[in-house]
């Protein structure tokens, strides 16, 4: 029996198969063509609703509304956190 027969025999194996592919298709799109919604951003954020609704009232990221849901695509998100980017600082401070 060849694997694909063998999944297509477990339902629930080929759902799985389906879902892991589905979402290797979505890590490898670019960050232009990933859609996140406001949850999603809050939580891979660390930050809370009024947060982000901060930053769409100053502009800071662009965003998309449909039906009162807020959507952001990637690309924005990831201007956004360069743009406040601090680079490191290395110090040679030596203490006697």
């Amino acid at each position: 029996m060849a694997i694909r027969d063998l999944i297509k025999s477990i339902p629930e194996l080929e759902q799985l198969v389906n879902l892991i592919r589905a979402e290797i298709q979505q890590a490898q799109r670019p960050p232009e063509e990933v859609i996140i919604d406001d949850v999603s951003l809050r939580e891979m954020l660390k930050v809370s609703k009024r947060t982000t609704a901060n930053w769409r009232e100053r502009g800071f990221i662009t965003f998309s509304k449909l039906g009162g849901k807020i959507f952001y695509r990637l690309s924005d998100v990831l201007t956004l956190i360069k743009q406040n980017e601090i680079p490191a600082v290395r110090t040679t401070l030596k203490i006697s």
